[in-house]
């Protein structure tokens, strides 16, 4: 809830819900679970509810066989639980579409949760480098007086960029990082089976807890510190009783740096290109970062490329939003609070 322009009330609810492993009967059962536990939070009603405020990703998973397909069952869904009428969802140009819009504009909603946590932050910082990354991808989005100004705008548009990079803190593969790793006195090629996530060897590395561990497991045992060493033995056709913990730990921390590596080769690529256009934006950096995985690979990379922590701020303390996992469920519903008042 805002009043004159700021937050006097938030809550937010996640669920992790796999869509590829789900039927479109479950998509409007769990937003319907996610609503309940919010109005009951906050003693509300459905139709107390002025505006819902929506913003799609889910579109690319391979639940749909096209984003056209993807956009309108997840409309379907949303219309089953909430009025019609009621619902704004984000676009990639940075304004709001109706239910009918979104539909016949479908490429423009798709993925477009990064321009609703830009614009919400142009309104408190009007010039800086955001930097949002979650579980699975990051996102680098240049904002300019208060507008985000990325050279892409679709998905492969902005991969084309290096404004989106497809790594993140949870479930990132194996063998998309790194296609060795030390083993006793070599480095040694592992196997492409999913037998581990990077999830793990955050766990292990203690980056994460285990109930920051929200997703499925590579193998669906549980997420405990055993496991997980467990799952990351089997990367070299391993076993755990084959490794010392040392070993295992050491090949953790390689995999690692080595996804340390891959995010400042993105971030300096993306750089480059902004040098083009911004170049002030490029010598005097403000970086925001935000996300679940932010502090343990956003600001390590911002650390090793030389850029001190006076240059990076934290989403959370500057738009005053609680959590830094649910930043864009709160900015788009912000930024959608903003457009109306203006």
């Amino acid at each position: 809830m805002f009043s004159e322009g700021n937050i006097i009330h938030a809550s937010s609810s996640i669920e992790y819900f796999p869509f590829w492993e789900k039927t479109l009967k479950d998509i409007p059962e769990m937003l319907t679970r996610i609503s309940n536990l919010l109005l009951n939070q906050n003693n509300l009603e459905l139709d107390e509810i002025t505006y819902f405020a929506i913003a799609i990703t889910c579109e690319l998973s391979d639940a749909f066989q096209t984003k056209n397909e993807g956009i309108n069952r997840t409309i379907d869904a949303l219309i089953q639980v909430f009025p019609s009428n009621k619902l704004f969802f984000i676009s990639t140009q940075g304004n709001y579409m109706s239910e009918k819009q979104a539909r016949k504009n479908y490429l423009k909603v798709a993925a477009a949760n990064w321009v609703s946590t830009a614009l919400f932050l142009g309104k408190i910082i009007p010039n800086c480098i955001l930097i949002d990354s979650g579980s699975t991808t990051i996102d680098l989005i240049p904002i300019k007086d208060g507008i985000p100004i990325p050279k892409g705008k679709t998905d492969v548009e902005r991969l084309v960029y290096h404004e989106l990079i497809y790594t993140g803190g949870l479930r990132a593969t194996i063998p998309s990082i790194t296609h060795k790793v030390p083993y006793k006195d070599e480095f040694i090629r592992i196997s492409f089976e999913k037998f581990a996530l990077v999830s793990d060897v955050h766990r292990i590395l203690n980056n994460i807890m285990e109930s920051q561990y929200i997703n499925d497991t590579a193998d669906n045992r549980r997420t405990s510190l055993e496991d997980c060493y467990s799952r990351l033995a089997r990367i070299i056709c391993a076993d755990k009783s084959m490794l010392t913990m040392e070993e295992l730990s050491n090949i953790a921390e390689y995999i690692y740096e080595k996804q340390l590596s891959l995010i400042v080769d993105e971030i300096e690529a993306f750089l480059n290109e902004l040098m083009i256009k911004e170049p002030d934006m490029v010598k005097n950096p403000k970086f925001v970062i935000t996300g679940m995985s932010a502090d343990y690979l956003i600001k390590k990379s911002l650390h090793k490329m030389g850029f001190n922590d006076n240059l990076i701020f934290s989403y959370e303390t500057l738009t005053k939003i609680p959590d830094m996992i649910s930043s864009s469920a709160y900015a788009v519903a912000g930024a959608l609070y903003y457009q109306i008042q203006d």
